[in-house]
């Protein structure tokens, strides 16, 4: 298994609002953690990294997940304590009133991918496609959803942007939780920068390319800033072992 991260600010932005990370516990599990701060509020980067910091924590201190059950248990109780002290933190100064972010949590454990989300990151399973398995928790899906706008339309939304649910400030969470399994691919976690940038095709042409990872997960972030840049860029990329050179 190989876990690549990267965050890049972006050409516009002046603060880098995302913070990803992960943590190894061995060879067959890992945790991989994404927040993107919320960019229309206050101290989003200091929200993200709150979440980030408190997760990875968490994680270090919790004892075997044994099953699915148990880490669909976790993963709620973890992202609902991180949004609490996001929460309690922005009432403790004007400068953090109202800050925010979204959260994309992946447990990877011999095989099992388990993921918990909310907001508009997003994780993807990539193989010879590029399949989103999060759905956004906007205003522009639920439109999607009710067929008043199309997909196409979606991209282009002028409130494409605007969130139903975020860490820290919603009055109440409801995660997503999905289990799938990796045998053989990837899974991409990213925030709106990487998506918003490039197409589906041109982040499977940067992966699926002859170079080494390290190198694909560069050129995934200077040519989303090439075709875009407009926001932070962050992303993960877990990779089991046989599928290097995928």
């Amino acid at each position: 298994m190989q876990i690549i991260v990267k965050s890049d600010i972006g050409r516009v932005r002046k603060v880098n609002q995302d913070d990803v990370r992960f943590y190894q516990k061995n060879e067959n599990e890992c945790l991989v953690v994404l927040c993107d701060g919320m960019g229309g509020h206050n101290a989003g980067e200091i929200a993200s990294k709150m979440v980030c910091d408190d997760i990875i924590e968490n994680y270090q201190n919790q004892g075997t997940l044994k099953d699915e059950k148990s880490i669909h248990d976790w993963m709620l109780s973890a992202i609902l304590h991180a949004h609490q002290i996001v929460e309690d933190k922005s009432h403790e100064a004007q400068e953090y009133e109202g800050m925010g972010t979204t959260i994309a949590l992946v447990l990877y454990v011999n095989h099992q991918v388990y993921i918990s989300h909310v907001g508009d990151s997003r994780v993807y399973y990539v193989c010879d496609e590029l399949k989103q398995l999060t759905k956004d928790d906007t205003l522009v899906n639920v439109l999607v959803d009710s067929g008043t706008i199309s997909q196409a339309e979606a991209k282009i939304h002028p409130q494409k942007n605007i969130l139903l649910q975020a860490v820290g400030v919603s009055d109440a969470l409801n995660p997503s939780f999905i289990q799938t399994q990796l045998n053989d691919g990837m899974i991409l976690v990213c925030s709106d920068g990487l998506y918003n940038s490039l197409s589906d095709e041109q982040i499977l042409n940067i992966l699926h390319s002859s170079k080494d990872m390290d190198e694909r997960a560069c050129q995934l972030i200077d040519t989303a800033n090439t075709y875009g840049g407009q926001d932070n860029i962050s992303f993960a990329l877990i990779i089991t072992k046989g599928v290097v050179d995928l």
